[in-house]
């Protein structure tokens, strides 16, 4: 009997993959106690990784702690470390990102994390949790902090509009408001298909929420109209619009058409029907664009700012921010399926930088941005750092373990190297959110009378269509 257990653990030994606990702290320690009493535990740890210096050298556990950041490659060499588990939910998305960058450049070594305690589905069962590293990881992103009363105060008991709810920032703003008790949410949406999965995600996390889907276009005023009168909204995001650049420079009709008389449809209405608040929401490529797409939503911004000088019983307000991670037709996405397919990855220009920020992280923003305007402001979303894309597709492949290549195409039309905030970033005001700005309103202030271009604009489309 002696000697069958023997084999077993010896067995275990062998099968098992060297591994490094980089944080030897309570949840490394869990890690640990979890190792020795569970025989499917597919690890054997061989030490631990910290940046303490009162650490390095001491012992947790039983088990050795070996050095810090500096050491680590010289001591995965040394030990024959596989992998590295980061168990440190305390410490900040940064410190984890400079970690995570120095261990990426490690050859043949993978990197697995330990979510915070509060994510954990059951505490006896760590090894299965353990997951693999995100993009968001590498970014470094701050946990958003949000004044909870003031959005919940903002929102509760309302009647939200959202429109093009089916799309990426669309349909987590509505999961986002969902949480805070509105009486009603309405999307205006235009795709059936996303409108009919969104509906039934709904359904299943919020089974009392009032919500319903109408299918409309923001083109057509007299359907709008229509579900203003019907429904009486008090609040509206306005998130549908066409936002792919070379698609737009290849249909610029259409770009005028959806994004810049759209979002008059809707400010006509807003202002007809006396809503509390209407945010706008823009992007970076507004500021001194270069592109169809760009143009058309800085005009969006220009009419909001025109329609808040005609209302005194009406907010309109914009909310200017960059790329987020994974929305439909980004490069995250593209680049997943290209590495799925075993194909290499095709990137513009080697120095191409964007900033970027989750989903998640750029709704709450939106929906606490509107609690902060006062109608007429442009607020900014702080992005953070830059991403170079040429590093973001090295990472990508070197995540998932693919051996695929980059190849450089070259700019398309209409696209930037880089993309700008603010036309002054030293002269942002500063808000009660440290993640949001506004703008210097005198560098932003529309200085045409817009009214008259909106019938240059209709002879120019009908022109365009002529062309096609």
């Amino acid at each position: 009997m002696f000697l069958t257990r023997m084999k077993g653990i010896i067995k275990k030994d062998l099968n098992q993959e060297n591994v490094l606990i980089y944080g030897a702290g309570e949840s490394g320690v869990l890690l640990v106690k979890e190792s020795k009493i569970n025989p499917n535990f597919p690890y054997k740890i061989v030490g631990f990784l910290d940046d303490n210096i009162n650490k390095i050298g001491g012992k947790v556990y039983g088990l050795k702690v070996l050095g810090g950041l500096e050491k680590v490659k010289e001591i995965v060499e040394k030990k024959e470390i596989s992998k590295i588990i980061i168990s440190m939910p305390s410490v900040s998305q940064n410190k984890v990102s400079n970690i995570l960058k120095e261990i990426n450049k490690i050859e043949d070594l993978s990197v697995k994390i330990l979510p915070n305690v509060d994510n954990l589905i059951e505490e006896g069962n760590l090894a299965t949790q353990l997951r693999n590293i995100k993009l968001e990881d590498l970014l470094g992103r701050e946990e958003i902090k949000i004044n909870t009363k003031e959005v919940f105060d903002f929102i509760q008991d309302k009647i939200i509009f959202v429109t093009g709810g089916g799309g990426s920032i669309g349909s987590e703003l509505i999961n986002q408001i969902a949480k805070y008790n509105p009486k009603r949410i309405i999307n205006i949406e235009i795709n059936e298909n996303a409108s009919y999965l969104m509906e039934l995600e709904l359904k299943r996390k919020y089974p009392y929420l009032d919500y319903k889907t109408e299918i409309a276009s923001v083109r057509d005023f007299d359907k709008l109209d229509i579900l203003f009168n019907k429904y009486k909204p008090d609040i509206l995001f306005h998130a549908a619009a066409h936002k792919h650049v070379p698609l737009m420079e290849n249909n610029p009709e259409e770009a005028i058409k959806n994004n810049i008389f759209g979002t008059k449809n809707i400010a006509e209405c807003c202002l007809k029907y006396k809503l509390e608040s209407v945010v706008l929401i823009s992007t970076d490529k507004a500021v001194n664009p270069t592109n169809i797409m760009g143009a058309t939503k800085r005009v969006c911004e220009m009419i909001f700012q025109k329609y808040s000088e005609k209302s005194s019983d009406t907010k309109f307000m914009a909310v200017r921010f960059g790329n987020v991670l994974g929305s439909n037709g980004s490069v995250i996405p593209i680049f997943s399926k290209l590495i799925e397919e075993g194909k290499n990855l095709t990137l513009t220009h080697k120095d191409i930088i964007r900033y970027f920020m989750t989903i998640p992280e750029a709704a709450q923003l939106v929906i606490e941005a509107a609690t902060i305007g006062k109608g007429g402001e442009i607020l900014i979303l702080d992005m953070g750092e830059p991403v170079k894309i040429y590093d973001l597709a090295k990472n990508m492949i070197k995540l998932s373990g693919s051996t695929v290549g980059i190849d450089i195409v070259g700019l398309r039309p209409g696209e930037k190297l880089f993309e700008e905030l603010l036309y002054d970033v030293n002269s942002s005001e500063k808000t009660s959110n440290n993640k949001i700005y506004i703008t210097n309103m005198e560098n932003e202030k529309v200085k045409v009378d817009i009214e008259d271009y909106y019938t240059i604009l209709k002879d120019l489309i009908k022109k365009m269509i002529l062309l096609v």
